[in-house]
């Protein structure tokens, strides 16, 4: 299997950019053959809307009736012949998303970046995200690897959902982890020091740099083996940054540093690309 999404949800808290972020929703149901819906919650007070979006009587009242018009509109001049669903609220945007996606792991949600909103989403629900800050068609995809068991995975993900793009594998291999040397709110991590721990680390570095090489030739892409020197999250984002990467794919895993959603956010948070965040 290829990846296991059945439903495509694009969830849109404002206007802005709305057409863009439709049209990746649109492409990706019909390249993928899966269900499309689309979510719309305007938060109060987090966003404005413009007035035409809003009833003349009520004050502060939203016209859904309106708001599915324009998406309506939106849709049809993508692709006239698509079927969708289209679902309008006010406020609770995790509760909304979860009652029409009962099932997180066959669901993709496409959304802008929103940083009073999305990084609860990621880290209260498992569904997959494609995070959108620029929405744009992509050269060059970078899928950093703690080549623990979801690297396959994630690659055959990534090459089959953005095929044409150039695929890059990075692993970051500095540290022997001690879990309970990382603090829950930063990404610290013990760096080696005794003799004994720096010449096992050398065994599993050149083990690890192999298997690393195995992928890179199983799968007919191109990567780096590295080993930076600052902390993990600021040298990924200089890393990224250098060599103009369009989007950052990553698999998550909360029960792994390298994968963790602290990891992911501070990411997201930092950098100005798209994300797509698989499980």
């Amino acid at each position: 299997m290829k990846h296991p999404f059945k439903k495509t949800i694009v969830l849109l808290n404002t206007t802005d950019n709305m057409k863009n972020i439709l049209q990746k929703g649109v492409k990706f149901s019909k390249q993928h053959n899966t269900i499309l819906e689309i979510l719309f919650v305007h938060e109060e007070p987090l966003f404005e809307l413009p007035d035409i979006f809003r009833l003349k009587r009520e004050e502060n009242s939203l016209d859904k009736e309106s708001i599915k018009k324009e998406i309506n509109s939106q849709l049809l001049e993508l692709s006239p012949n698509e079927k969708y669903a289209i679902f309008i609220y006010v406020d609770d945007t995790l509760h909304r998303l979860e009652t029409i996606a009962k099932e997180p792991k066959e669901t993709l949600v496409i959304t802008p970046y929103q940083k009073e909103i999305t990084p609860t989403l990621i880290e209260e629900t498992s569904y997959a995200f494609w995070v959108l800050k620029e929405a744009k068609e992509y050269n060059k995809i970078l899928l950093p690897t703690d080549l623990k068991e979801p690297t396959m995975k994630a690659i055959n993900y990534a090459l089959h959902i953005f095929e044409g793009s150039r695929l890059f594998l990075v692993h970051d291999h500095r540290y022997l982890v001690d879990t309970l040397a990382v603090q829950a709110d930063y990404l610290n991590v013990t760096p080696l020091t005794s003799p004994i721990t720096i010449e096992l680390n050398e065994e599993i570095k050149e083990a690890h740099k192999k298997e690393f090489e195995n992928y890179l030739k199983e799968f007919g892409i191109e990567g780096e083996f590295i080993e930076a020197n600052g902390e993990v999250d600021e040298d990924l984002i200089e890393y990224t940054k250098k060599n103009g990467f369009d989007l950052l794919f990553m698999y998550r895993n909360d029960e792994e540093m390298f994968s963790s959603s602290i990891l992911i956010l501070k990411l997201m948070e930092e950098l100005k690309i798209d994300f797509f965040i698989c499980f």
